[in-house]
């Protein structure tokens, strides 16, 4: 992959959380990472619709809920916020939660997930993702002058959070709201959820539609008997498709704005 120039949002902004003045902000600088495939892009605020159908058809239950592929946990935040005190638990996950980060004197930021791998390389003007071009090195053209090899992941570097500062805080004080990382295409290994949440993971600018249809099986597997899932995609518009868990897949419940693209394959699985 090419770099490209680091004009506005400057992830290097992470580590410096003065510079991080609101949620807004925040999601901003993440919104550059890439991560497993997907880009980290999110903001609060762009799943009102869907978070409505969605506490609409819950009917005063209170649900467990898995939220996969949360990002910042800024949606994540808007749900738990919709839901008021009525959940009795909120997983908020993505496959990677931190990452862990090098800087040096020189302005230059190197950005590791969690297996060690150099996801992302920021410099006062560029940016450069190594994992994604297949490289450890810089390539001379990017940076004149040095031909340094990427720095190779160490432990002791310092972690930088992907959460949302204010969803960090909830779940401190609050028991039900858990961080952790997953992977979609892994089975879920905690409490059975009566509802799971997947926004903007789920869509075929990511993923094969055999990848697609592994994933949703993982959910079906993971859900408790009669639970939702919710399935959103906002690149172009905010669209939305509600199914249920049956015995034998998935059924439609309702939709937004003509549903998600993979609304069909859902209810093949």
């Amino acid at each position: 992959m090419l770099p490209r120039r680091v004009c506005f949002p400057d992830p290097r902004a992470l580590l410096r959380p003065e510079e991080i003045t609101s949620p807004e902000v925040f999601s901003e600088r993440i919104s550059v990472l890439l991560l497993g495939g997907t880009y980290k892009t999110t903001r609060p605020g762009r799943h009102r619709q869907s978070d409505a159908l969605l506490v609409g058809a819950l009917r005063q239950k209170r649900p467990v809920v898995l939220d996969v592929g949360a990002s910042d946990g800024s949606t994540a935040l808007d749900l738990i916020t919709a839901l008021g005190d009525a959940f009795e638990a909120y997983y908020v996950t993505d496959r990677a939660l931190s990452l862990r980060v090098r800087a040096d004197d020189r302005g230059r930021a190197f950005f590791y997930d969690a297996d060690g791998a150099c996801v992302l390389a920021a410099t006062p003007r560029l940016l450069f993702y190594p994992a994604a071009a297949g490289s450890r090195r810089w390539p001379r053209w990017v940076l004149p002058g040095w031909r340094g090899a990427i720095p190779p992941f160490d432990p002791a570097y310092p972690e930088v959070s992907l959460v949302q500062p204010r969803l960090r805080e909830i779940a401190r004080r609050d028991a039900r709201v858990r961080l952790r990382p997953h992977d979609i295409f892994q089975p879920w290994d905690g409490p059975a959820p009566t509802v799971v949440k997947a926004a903007n993971i789920l869509n075929r600018a990511y993923f094969s539609d055999d990848q697609i249809r592994r994933a949703a099986r993982n959910f079906w597997r993971a859900l408790a008997p009669d639970g939702l899932l919710l399935v959103i995609d906002n690149r172009d518009a905010e669209k939305a498709s509600l199914f249920a868990r049956t015995e034998g897949g998935f059924g439609h419940i309702d939709s937004i704005h003509g549903g998600t693209e993979i609304k069909e394959l859902i209810l093949s699985c």
